[in-house]
């Protein structure tokens, strides 16, 4: 019997640690799935909430954004990364033509241009002047007002660039240099991100049309890297709220093992102790009387005891008889105070005769003793 109660209450246990085992699962599945934080108590406690959360993350996404406004953010994205990307195409165009008309100006400092040179700048200069002139003439950022600056359009401005006829061969000349300047700042770039390749010599050219992959790749394993570390500071904020808790439970169970079991056994154990010390003094008493009582018996003897009585009935009479002395002196004394102070006086005179007497006679011997 004790056998199969022990079997049962394995399997119990058994029983206990899995449902444990998968409420803790599913509260970390929630938890991931959605902006929550429960545990395996709170799961086993509240099945309602846990089905609950459960169609919920099947439609919102763990930040708290429902799957149709995902796929809506995601495809505005999408659009805007595009919209950037032409944006950031046309950006670099402008500054590096920018770049190059500077850099054609600082050189002509120092070096005299060609004629062809010289004309070639002019024109670029006055072409993307009066491209740039283009981006101001709309006075409101709204697309749909057609309010323009001094009521002049871009086609106005164009139809004064006497150069329009001059555009294939700015193109073509201007395209090819670009296109260099572009192409080394990719080979600078690259050299750059990649040092094994200024080491081993190799070009790095055809390599650098890679570099936006690469980059590409680094920013997502940046992103990895930092979406890891926000799940372990989330982890690590958990788990020092799982401490803490612990702490506090521990310090309560403490507490009441001290004033529950610590305190109350205390008091018995004094209890215990006070009965102890006191049953020990008692003992002591008795044993200390017991020792009087064998050292009286020690030194009061039969033949000790007569002697103390035939002492102590000496004594009495002793005491008997000045008593009756103390009795006639005091009667005396009486009798002589009743006289008065005559008789004071013939008292003090018998003192001084008697005193004079005393005298005389001492030096009478004291003659006597001489003469002999």
């Amino acid at each position: 019997m004790r056998e199969i109660l022990s079997n049962l209450n394995v399997v119990g246990h058994e029983n206990m640690s899995s449902q444990t085992g998968l409420s803790v699962k599913t509260a970390e599945r929630l938890n991931g799935s959605l902006p929550v934080d429960i545990t395996g108590a709170q799961v086993q406690q509240y099945p309602e909430l846990v089905h609950l959360l459960t169609e919920l993350s099947q439609r919102i996404t763990p930040d708290g954004v429902s799957l149709h406004t995902k796929q809506e953010l995601e495809q505005a994205e999408e659009e805007m990364r595009h919209e950037r990307h032409t944006w950031l195409l046309q950006h670099i165009l402008y500054k590096e033509i920018e770049e190059f008309l500077l850099d054609t100006e600082l050189n002509s400092q120092n070096v005299a241009l060609s004629p062809d040179d010289k004309q070639f700048h002019t024109m670029l200069q006055e072409c993307l002047t009066l491209s740039e002139i283009g981006d101001y003439l709309r006075c409101s950022p709204d697309p749909s007002c057609k309010v323009n600056l001094l009521g002049l359009t871009e086609e106005s401005i164009h139809s004064q660039n006497t150069h329009r006829k001059n555009l294939p061969y700015l193109q073509q000349k201007l395209i090819p240099q670009i296109e260099e300047r572009l192409a080394a700042k990719c080979e600078n770039l690259q050299n750059y991100q990649d040092t094994d390749n200024i080491l081993d010599g190799s070009p790095s050219l055809a390599k650098s049309s890679q570099l936006p992959a690469l980059m590409e790749a680094q920013k997502r394993k940046l992103d990895e890297d930092k979406h890891q570390l926000e799940r372990l500071h989330t982890a690590r904020e958990k788990q020092f709220q799982t401490y803490y808790l612990t702490i506090l439970d521990s310090l309560s169970l403490l507490e009441e093992l001290i004033s529950k079991y610590r305190l109350q056994n205390q008091t018995e154990h004094d209890t215990i102790s006070a009965e102890w010390l006191m049953g020990k003094c008692d003992g002591l008493c008795l044993k200390i009387k017991l020792i009087e009582l064998q050292i009286l018996c020690d030194t009061y003897t039969v033949e000790t005891t007569k002697a103390l009585q035939q002492i102590k009935e000496t004594l009495h009479s002793a005491k008997v008889e000045t008593d009756k002395s103390q009795t006639y002196v005091t009667k005396t004394l009486q009798a002589y105070e009743s006289l008065g102070s005559e008789f004071d006086e013939l008292v003090m005179e018998y003192q001084r005769l008697k005193e004079e007497t005393d005298n005389k006679e001492w030096a009478l011997s004291e003659l006597q003793k001489s003469d002999s």
